[in-house]
């Protein structure tokens, strides 16, 4: 089988060097992960950014990017914080010149997959140049928040966190929709010994976290284990996916996250009830439970359609309230603060909220 490279497109300005340092490890990661769940596949990950895919030419610093990229990649990245980039001859940064270049190659077909976040950091007094450029920044998020394309994090150490589950979905979509055109469906004997497999695979993994949940203290050490733990679960998710209802409705909490694994990289929005009610910590759940949970309705904000927003309102509502009874544990309203915010960019401009 010939390998097939799934190249993903990175456009950002110069203050925001952590984050494409970041993603590079992000990719690394994915094709290490890649290579060991799915050799067969012969799947790599290129990460595509004029540091590495350009060199000295003739022509102002955009031409020669523009020329010298083709424009044949699947997923288009872009991150901003308080610059907008250099004027090009076009548009007003580089950056903002190859989202729009972007857009304009995703309204003639399905690709790229566009996916372009912004830094919420705090940021100095600026100077007059810096203010111009936070301007700038500024206007182009409300631009891109019309089209619905926009998301955010909230600092540069967390980049990769915020951006690995839109890129893994993309990924899924865009080798989901090749294997329909490409391959016969799967005999349902298949599919009921690749279920049975799934299922094995994340209760094992569910006895795992309940292992080190029951033996090792509280404190960063079993924290940092569990989300490795439930990080597998995720890797799982898509082969689990018909397992989701009975998950959920297990008396175990560990296969309870497991849900919540699938629901992260699945939103659904039969199922933003149900994640609300997982914030009642620690009476339903433990917070690390709920935390999750509360990451998995940030991921239904952006994923879900607008026709969706009322639903998204009503668990964002109920997953804050039950969220404020424990306030000493600040992560899990931060990821909620966030859904919200985006929640209001987004739907805004529906009735659904109504």
């Amino acid at each position: 089988m010939a390998i097939r490279t799934l190249k993903v497109f990175l456009a950002s300005p110069n203050d925001v060097i952590a984050e494409r340092e970041s993603l590079a490890r992000l990719v690394r990661d994915i094709n290490e992960i890649l290579a060991f769940l799915a050799p067969e596949r012969q799947l790599v990950i290129e990460l595509v950014r004029y540091e590495t895919h350009t060199y000295p030419d003739i022509g102002s610093p955009q031409e020669v990017v523009n020329r010298q990229i083709p424009m044949d990649y699947d997923i288009f990245i872009g991150a901003m914080w308080k610059r907008a980039g250099t004027r090009t001859k076009t548009h007003p940064s580089g950056t903002i010149e190859e989202f729009w270049r972007a857009y304009e190659r995703r309204k003639n077909g399905h690709l790229p997959r566009i996916m372009f976040y912004f830094c919420d950091q705090a940021i100095d007094m600026p100077d007059a140049a810096e203010l111009e450029q936070l301007a700038q920044v500024v206007k182009f998020r409300e631009e891109l928040a019309k089209l619905g394309l926009t998301w955010s994090y909230p600092s540069h150490e967390v980049f990769s966190d915020h951006v690995r589950g839109g890129l893994l979905r993309a990924i899924r979509d865009l080798l989901g929709e090749e294997t329909r055109l490409t391959e016969p469906r799967s005999a349902a004997a298949d599919g009921e010994t690749g279920l049975s497999a799934a299922r094995a695979e994340l209760l094992d993994l569910a006895a795992q976290y309940q292992d080190v949940r029951d033996k090792l203290p509280s404190g960063g050490h079993r924290t940092r284990r569990m989300t490795a733990i439930f990080s597998e679960m995720k890797s799982r998710a898509a082969a689990g996916r018909p397992l989701l209802a009975e998950f959920e409705r297990s008396e175990s909490a560990a296969s309870r996250l497991a849900a919540i694994a699938i629901l992260q990289m699945f939103p659904s929005a039969d199922h933003l009830a149900w994640l609300a009610e997982r914030l009642d910590n620690p009476h339903s759940e433990k917070p690390f439970v709920g935390y999750q949970a509360a990451v998995a309705l940030l991921e239904a904000v952006q994923a879900l359609p607008l026709t969706d927003c009322k639903k998204i309102k009503a668990a964002l509502d109920r997953a804050t309230s039950l969220a404020s009874t424990l306030p000493e544990d600040s992560d899990r309203l931060d990821v909620l603060r966030i859904a919200s915010e985006h929640f209001a960019r987004r739907c805004a401009q529906t009735n659904q909220s109504s």
